[in-house]
């Protein structure tokens, strides 16, 4: 084939019509017509026959101003609750609502993968665990922890949720943070209590004490039989004990709990476990501390004292901040000095000491959530590393350091910012702190750039403001988030000044940051922060509404819990009800309807009693007339009559008559009496006229009725084809852009992305407080 035949051939356009129009026509056609979210995966027609008491929290409207007491106590009263439950039925506790044990066996794998998942056939990518137990089962001690919370405690398992792990090992040092999150359990019925942070606010949650382990029960795919139970025993003990037979994250002690139960109810909250897979260390951190977090490169530090002052607070009970580390990405190389790239990584302790040498060194103990090393990887592999000529037995000792294969090394400060590409700071607050919250939702325009909604921030009191812009935790119902990626920025300025007092832009590499922050010194006064937001299509996302109608029958039960953790992010003040809206635009076009057919009624009612007097006129009239007609020939034929018997009988009169009725017989062909009849046909015509109008009238009386009964009917029938056409219109939204050339929609969805953003300001002001003003306001 030539190179001309393969060229395609360039569309046709009209030479009549401006460049200008046709592209406002490109542009017109690509966005949707009507812009909206989808905010409620169950609208609320779907809870009318469910009591009040027991409707999901989607269905309601949920205050954010929660604090952490409130959902601590709410944890507190589950398991108290839940352990009298257990006693009343002499029953160890069984989680409802992430039954492993039942979902496992059934094959179900709810709480393991999403809503969308892999299709059976890929074994690899549907691997799953060998077996169900409880903790009493696995663990021949088991204890929640042995010497407490460690750092060093941390192995991860079969997820891949690193991330998740390393953040862990940023705080679980932190006694004071471990206990914020590690509420209340009762180990013998089998119950814990944990409280996370979620999208500003903390969701207090229940777990039973069932695992996943790697292996199989004995015998279970095999068929084997074994009569002793000998083979059984033997089996357990090598196979299924200890935190070793765990498949997902484990303690370093082989009796130790408490860390495969946080994961356990971190999973839980998530939905399953797929859905924790793949993060960034500081997210986790938040979630577990309330904190805000903020990312930058290492490479870019620019006052390394203020770094270091914040690092040696790592370890400090009641410390302000703790850090986590991320390894670059090199497509070449999954290693860099024994250090794993894209991998996240945990500080644990921040300390500056006088080396063999005389020398001030500042030294930092980081740790990988594997807890060893794989293939020679895990571990970094220079200077201060388990082994190097820099470690002596004094060193050894002030630092308290055992060589091993632990995921446990140290680096210098320097080391660590030429070897990381990211550091994780968190900064965590305490009672000291006053949190304001706001909620909205933004239709976000094709162009970026600075939106008309703004939030207005009032400051009484003087000192250190966070400011947090951030979107919903799409992690809660990661198949169900939509076809769009959002990517936040904010300044922030003076109310009635033009000038920048602070900004927080996205980080261009890790895109999908679920917020932004900043940290400015406000004096008391007024301020605005103004959001901008990039959205970014995802052509190779499914629309939620084609999810919704797949897994309604494919998967009805994982859609329904998906979807309720959809509607409880969506059900915050300030951001639009699109379901509610839907309602009452509904409920105002169905009014309008009634009220344009109510006033056409009674107009065609006026018309057709005005009809039916005319036609009664006009027939009495008709009648009128037939009876002058008739009148008036009787006359003229008694004048005849008279006028004939007066006359003198002559011959030649008689000749001339018959001579004249001879030849009107000739003409007419009929006898000259016959011409009397037409005039009384004539009025019977008439009389049956009036006669065939009574009869109308009669047959209008018995259609009268049926007539209340047929209008009712077919209102339903008008109703009815009116929801179908109401249908049809959502569904043929661009019917318009049939026959364009220079529009390939083929694979392309309108444009139509609205973002849900709240902001949250810290501050030591207890007055502090936050309003949202909208564009037209």
């Amino acid at each position: 084939m030539s190179e001309e035949a393969a060229t395609p051939a360039p569309p046709k356009r009209s030479a009549k019509e401006h460049p200008q129009a046709h592209i406002s026509r490109f542009w017109q056609r690509f966005h949707h017509r009507t812009p909206g979210k989808i905010t409620s995966i169950f609208p609320r027609e779907l809870y009318k026959t469910i009591d009040p008491e027991f409707v999901p929290a989607s269905a309601r409207v949920r205050n954010a101003a929660r604090s952490y007491e409130l959902a601590r106590s709410k944890c507190i009263e589950m398991v108290r609750e839940t352990v009298e439950h257990c006693e009343s039925i002499n029953s160890s506790f069984c989680d409802p609502d992430f039954d492993l044990e039942s979902d496992f066996y059934l094959g179900t794998d709810d709480c393991i993968h999403g809503l969308v998942r892999p299709d059976r056939a890929d074994e690899k990518a549907r691997a799953r665990p060998g077996s169900v137990h409880r903790v009493s089962w696995i663990f021949t001690n088991p204890q929640f922890t042995v010497d407490g919370f460690s750092g060093s405690d941390i192995m991860q398992g079969r997820v891949g949720n690193c991330w998740w792990l390393a953040g862990v090992g940023t705080v679980a040092h932190r006694k004071d943070l471990m206990n914020k999150v590690c509420v209340a359990r009762d180990e013998e019925c089998g119950v814990y209590g944990f409280v996370f942070f979620r999208d500003g606010e903390w969701v207090p949650t229940v777990i039973d004490d069932n695992l996943y382990l790697t292996e199989e029960d004995y015998g279970k795919s095999g068929g084997i039989y074994d009569v002793s139970g000998k083979h059984t025993k033997q089996w357990r003990k090598r196979y299924q004990t200890g935190s070793e037979a765990l498949y997902c994250g484990k303690c370093e002690d082989e009796d130790e709990t408490w860390l495969p139960l946080l994961e356990k109810a971190y999973a839980k909250v998530h939905g399953d476990y797929m859905a924790i897979e793949g993060g960034w260390v500081g997210d986790a951190v938040e979630d577990l501390t309330g904190g805000v977090t903020s990312c930058s490169l290492a490479s870019r530090v620019l006052r390394k004292d203020k770094l270091w002052r914040e690092l040696v607070q790592v370890d400090q009970d009641h410390g302000e901040f703790v850090y986590g580390l991320s390894a670059g990405y090199n497509a070449e190389t999954s290693e860099q000095n024994g250090i794993v790239l894209n991998h996240a990584y945990a500080i644990v302790r921040a300390v500056e000491v006088e080396d063999d040498k005389g020398n001030r060194v500042k030294l930092l103990k980081i740790r990988n959530p594997w807890g060893r090393n794989a293939g020679g990887m895990g571990e970094w592999h220079g200077p201060w590393s388990d082994g190097s000529k820099e470690w002596s037995a004094e060193m050894i000792r002030k630092l308290r350091h055992e060589f091993g294969d632990d995921g446990v090394f140290w680096m210098s400060l320097e080391d660590m910012l030429s070897n990381f590409k990211w550091l994780h700071r968190t900064r965590l607050f305490d009672e000291r702190w006053t949190v304001a919250q706001q909620w909205t939702s933004v239709p976000i325009a094709w162009v970026p750039g600075f939106l008309k909604t703004k939030f207005v921030i009032e400051v009484e009191q003087e000192g250190v403001v966070v400011i947090v812009l951030s979107k919903l935790d799409e992690r809660y119902f990661r198949d169900l988030d939509g076809a769009y990626e959002y990517c936040l920025e904010f300044i922030v300025r003076a109310s009635g000044s033009e000038k920048k007092i602070a900004e927080a832009r996205y980080n261009k590499v890790i895109n999908e940051n679920r917020s932004i922050n900043c940290e400015v010194y406000l004096k008391p006064g007024t301020y605005e922060v103004i959001p901008k937001v990039l959205a970014q299509q995802q052509g190779w996302k499914n629309p939620v509404e084609d999810i919704i109608k797949e897994y309604a029958t494919r998967n009805p039960l994982k859609l329904q819990q998906q979807g309720i953790q959809h509607d409880i992010a969506h059900a915050k003040v300030g951001v639009l009800d699109e379901d509610d809206l839907y309602i009452k635009k509904k409920e105002e076009e169905k009014a309008k309807k009634k009220e344009k057919k109510k006033k056409e009624a009674e107009k065609e009612g006026e018309s057709s009693e005005m009809k039916q007097a005319m036609e009664k006129m006009q027939a009495a009239m008709a009648v009128m007339q037939a009876q002058l007609e008739k009148n008036e020939k009787k006359k003229e034929e008694e004048k005849r009559k008279s006028e004939d018997g007066n006359k003198k009988e002559e011959p030649t009169a008689k000749a001339e008559k018959a001579e004249s009725g001879s030849d009107a017989k000739d003409k007419t062909g009929s006898e000259p009496a016959a011409q009397t009849v037409p005039s009384v046909g004539e009025g019977d015509k008439k009389e049956g006229k009036e006669e065939g109008g009574s009869v109308e009238e009669e047959n209008e009386k018995e259609d009268g009725k049926d007539e209340k009964g047929g209008e009712e009917k077919k209102e339903e029938k008008e109703e009815k084809k009116e929801e179908k056409s109401d249908e049809g219109e959502d569904d043929d939204d661009d019917d318009d852009e049939k026959g364009d050339d220079t529009d390939d929609k083929k694979d392309r969805l309108p444009w139509n992305p609205v973002c849900v953003m709240g902001l949250r300001v810290y501050a030591e002001d207890k007055r502090v407080t936050i309003k949202v003003v909208k564009g037209e306001e």
